[in-house]
């Protein structure tokens, strides 16, 4: 309370000094001069109007306010005193010396010098007062000081966006995108250095004494190789890495929009990412297409791609009933969704036979290696089984085309998946020398993001604090996105080749290695390798390879009438369909030792590897 009270003296010591300065002032303003010969006899008057203006606004309530938060409240509270003390002053004035040698407009002149008098000292300390506490605020937050890449106008916003209380961003630098523009600055953020000389940022980084924890890239022209660079560069440095949506996803001017999500793992692929123009595929357009697995994660997506392309009908097959139900709600089209398992043989004929599809997508299978080679029977019934059904039912009520989506692990197979992929393959390659249906085969390399890839898996285990597991630190795999997975699909279907049983592979650069997969997606959140996450080696799984590959020696290479599509001949196939019969028998018959001999025995190619 004493604290107060003193605080409340000094306000009222510092008006009764300016409220007199004033009344000086206002008559000096009119008067210039011949106000000081005026004062001698006007000093009464003076000593009366500072303490009267002061009761006033104490009167009002303006001396228990806060400088600091001093509001349109206060400056009405200073404005009403100023008034009535201003009129009885006046009227004294004029009651006493009849206003003699004293101008009407002093008035005036005196309210006016007072109002600035009192309310500027403190208005003026309420802007230094939130300037400070601003500045103290930062470091309160803990704003994470960053540093942008890009000086667009994603950037300009950003930086405006930033220094809203509501921003976790201090943006500290800017690396810009072309020489000329090191050293200007953008709302006072300066240039640091260029993207093309992004090495020197660390020197620069020390001579101007920040210290950014994150980059955090606007520019969304940058080539793949820049982002690398600039991961390269983050790793090295102990900087997370981040990227702003793109400004046409902008919805408000809210700080929210600007939240930086962390560069997908698609944006560091070591490649450019293929770009097809699958809108003049015509092939589709009112078509009736037929789509087996249409719930997964390439047959969603061939669904979702399709549906773009005007078919006359979409059939979607699925056995899981909401993944059926949540494609089926996220396409507009005239759709037939059926739930149903490629393994009812029955249901299948029924389907085709009535539906007459034009084109079949057969996407279905089942794909995780450790499941499958625990239980080998049931990866046969569906990836081989299943398959040899539909490409005979094809045969049978004469289907123009079916898509059998294969993958890598179909080349030289070391598990039951992908030798149950290559039987599959030679079956195609068999049948379609005396089909008039046109059989294509697609073979994939790992897509990233679908379910069970290391993607999804590494996200969790970073999110959990690690540690990442991975079987092998050499182990490598060919990747490529969805997108990419379906538009080599949607392409492949409209090539016209010479040959039937074409098999057509996307050219996806260099295997990745799976730990540097793992090293770039820890630093990608923003955490640190070996601190915050740590890698765990386990072992080799029972058939998994070291290494994948997508073609065979024998298998003669070349590029397709799509840019970034390779293809290869037929491998001629030798007449072994006694084995085949033997192996459907043994496989319906749940034999599982005798179904693996067989299996060995029309693919010499499969060398079984157990750990």
């Amino acid at each position: 309370m004493i604290i107060k009270n003193k605080k409340i003296l000094l306000n009222i010591f510092h008006d009764f000094i300016i409220l007199s300065f004033s009344f000086v002032f206002a008559l000096w303003l009119r008067l210039e001069n011949e106000a000081f010969i005026l004062i001698n006899s006007l000093w009464p008057y003076i000593v009366v109007y500072s303490p009267l203006t002061i009761f006033f606004l104490n009167r009002f309530g303006f001396y228990h306010g806060i400088w600091k938060y001093s509001s349109i409240h206060e400056i009405l509270s200073i404005f009403k005193s100023l008034i009535a003390s201003c009129l009885i002053i006046f009227a004294t004035l004029f009651l006493t010396i009849r206003l003699e040698n004293i101008p009407r407009s002093f008035l005036v002149l005196l309210f006016i010098v007072s109002l600035f008098g009192i309310s500027g000292p403190r208005i003026f300390y309420r802007l230094i007062k939130d300037r400070t506490e601003n500045k103290k605020s930062i470091v309160k937050k803990r704003k994470i000081p960053v540093v942008v890449v890009g000086n667009n106008d994603t950037t300009e916003l950003f930086i405006r966006a930033s220094r809203e209380k509501s921003s976790p961003f201090n943006v500290v630098g800017i690396i810009g995108t072309y020489t000329k523009s090191i050293g200007r600055t953008i709302h006072g953020i300066p240039i640091l250095t260029t993207t093309e000389k992004i090495e020197s940022l660390k020197k620069v980084i020390l001579e101007k004494k920040i210290a950014p924890q994150r980059l955090i890239i606007a520019d969304h022209s940058l080539s793949v190789e820049i982002i690398e660079s600039l991961f390269i560069f983050a790793k090295k440095n102990g900087l997370a890495i981040g990227e702003l949506p793109k400004i046409t996803d902008f919805k408000s001017n809210s700080a929210e929009k600007f939240k930086a999500r962390p560069i997908i793992i698609e944006d560091v692929l070591g490649r450019q990412q293929r770009i097809h123009e699958t809108d003049s595929l015509k092939k589709l357009s009112n078509k009736v297409v037929l789509v087996t697995g249409a719930g997964g994660s390439i047959g969603s997506e061939l669904c979702k791609q399709i549906s773009t392309l005007n078919p006359k009908k979409l059939i979607l097959i699925e056995q899981n009933e909401f993944s059926l139900y949540e494609i089926s709600q996220k396409i507009n089209i005239r759709s037939f969704p059926v739930l149903g398992d490629i393994r009812d043989s029955f249901k299948m004929e029924k389907l085709i036979s009535s539906q007459k599809p034009d084109i079949i997508f057969h996407a279905a299978a089942l794909k995780h290696i450790t499941f499958v080679e625990s239980d080998p029977i049931e990866a046969l019934k569906t990836n081989f089984l299943a398959t040899v059904k539909i490409i005979n039912l094809c045969k049978k009520y004469k289907v123009p085309e079916m898509i059998f989506i294969s993958t890598d692990k179909a080349v030289n197979p070391t598990n039951i998946m992908g030798a149950t992929k290559r039987l599959s393959e030679k079956y195609i390659q068999m049948v379609g020398k005396s089909s008039k249906t046109n059989y294509k085969i697609v073979r994939f390399g790992n897509v990233l993001g679908s379910t069970g890839s290391v993607v999804p898996l590494f996200e969790k285990q970073i999110n959990l604090g690690g540690p990442i597991t991975i079987t092998h630190p050499e182990v490598s795999r060919y990747f490529m996105t969805i997108r990419e997975a379906v538009e080599l699909v949607l392409l492949s279907s409209q090539h016209k080749n010479a040959e039937n049983s074409i098999v057509n592979v996307l050219e996806m650069g260099d295997p990745v290695k799976i730990k540097e997969l793992a090293i770039k997606m820890i630093s990608l959140s923003g955490k640190k390798i070996n601190e915050d996450v740590k890698i765990k080696y386990t072992k080799l799984r029972n058939g998994e390879k070291l290494n994948e590959e997508l073609f065979y020696k024998q298998e003669k290479m070349r590029k397709s009438q799509t840019k970034g599509i390779l293809e290869t001949n037929s491998v001629i196939f030798p007449s072994k369909e006694s084995e085949i019969k033997k192996l459907i028998t043994s496989i319906k018959n749940n034999d599982e030792k005798k179904s693996i001999f067989l299996l060995k025995k029309i693919l010499p190619e499969y060398k079984e590897k157990l750990r």
